[in-house]
């Protein structure tokens, strides 16, 4: 049975739609206003969830940061931010980027915490999150698989058991880089790594494309997580690699087209939403028909029949000749018509079957029957 971590009311996992996260961060630079408007907005845009920072700031740099100081909230105004999340039906959580602020965030109500990538090697900071008793995501920027290895095993140490690993693409706004740098089989190196531990791997797109974030969406990660801006202005916050207010909407819309598009993996013919295939879909297929004019009493031979388009309700399938091979034609049948068992008569007793599907040249996987 698959993994499946419950955050809230949302189910995150590969069967499940991929958990899509709107990390603000500290995009809102102090303002509690502007962080209560881009919690609305990804709401509507239909995000599943929405990060942000917190520090205590000492606890965080070791030399004083006015900037910090600045982009901090006060507990009031995280209180009013989780319930406006609780509000919007968005799951509001906490990257902690010091201990202290690890047990603050738990203690407000973040339902989730994430690990910020330098603190992926922090084990005072890891120990502290483990017994939290909440999913955690960890990011990877410029972390080794070691380091990763180290910090799952430092997490289920410590109690923790819902675990996902978040590749980052690197934070750049290089645009001859970007691309090359962001090298998204790295999630698939997770999964073989960490599959068997019940570690479920995601993404953090951390680049200023457009459009590969719907690469990222195809590789089937169970969560995907991009910085949001209200608007682009220079110097703001993680701005080259943010989406804008305007403009998330539509991305989020073109993942759930990318992840709709992906598919079960089985092959079917493709209906409306009404469960109805369209006709020219299926009369393109082809069907046994008489090779040329057949004469009444004639014993069929395989050169006797075809298969041509298009498909008629209740034709035979191709695959079918093996049942009239050997059979006596009950009335004459003109070329090109359409085949059908009740033509026939004195059908030989066959000793085989269509195609022995049981030994199969190619390495899939088939569900035998009970």
């Amino acid at each position: 049975m698959q993994k499946i971590i419950r955050v809230k009311d949302r189910l995150i996992g590969y069967d499940q739609p991929i958990f899509l996260t709107a990390e603000i961060g500290c995009s809102h630079m102090g303002n509690v206003e502007l962080a209560k408007e881009m919690i609305g907005e990804a709401a509507r845009a239909g995000c599943d969830g929405v990060d942000l920072f917190m520090t205590s700031v000492k606890g965080y740099y070791r030399i004083p940061s006015p900037e910090w100081e600045a982009e901090s909230l006060e507990d009031k105004e995280w209180k009013e931010l989780f319930r406006l999340a609780d509000q919007e039906h968005i799951v509001m959580y906490i990257t902690p980027l010091d201990p202290e602020s690890v047990v603050k965030a738990v203690e407000l109500g973040s339902p989730m915490l994430n690990i910020n990538s330098d603190d992926l090697n922090n084990p005072f900071l890891l120990e502290v999150a483990a017994g939290q008793n909440v999913p955690i995501t960890c990011h990877d920027i410029s972390m080794t698989l070691g380091e990763m290895e180290a910090a799952v095993s430092i997490l289920k140490d410590f109690g923790c058991e819902d675990i996902i690993i978040l590749h980052s693409t690197l934070e750049s706004g290089v645009e001859d880089m970007l691309y090359e740098t962001a090298n998204l089989k790295v999630m698939d190196t997770y999964k073989k790594a960490f599959g068997e531990s019940d570690v479920l791997v995601g993404c953090v797109e951390h680049t200023t494309s457009d459009f590969l974030i719907y690469a990222v969406a195809a590789l089937n990660p169970v969560l995907i997580s991009k910085h949001i801006i209200t608007r682009h202005a220079p110097g703001a916050p993680d701005d080259e690699i943010s989406v804008d207010l305007e403009n998330l909407e539509r991305m989020v819309r073109n993942v759930r087209h990318c992840e709709a598009a992906m598919g079960q993996g089985i092959n079917f013919a493709a209906a409306n939403r009404e469960g109805i295939v369209d006709e020219e879909s299926w009369t393109r297929h082809k069907i046994l028909v008489a090779a040329h004019d057949i004469q009444e009493g004639a014993v069929i031979r395989k050169e006797d029949v075809t298969a041509k388009r298009p498909a008629i309700e209740g034709a035979m399938h191709p695959w079918m000749w093996k049942l009239i091979v050997g059979a006596r034609a009950k009335r004459a049948i003109p070329e090109n018509e359409v085949l059908n068992l009740n033509m026939f008569e004195d059908f030989p007793l066959p000793s085989y079957r269509f195609y022995d599907l049981e030994h199969r040249r190619f390495d899939v996987d088939v569900v035998q029957p009970a």
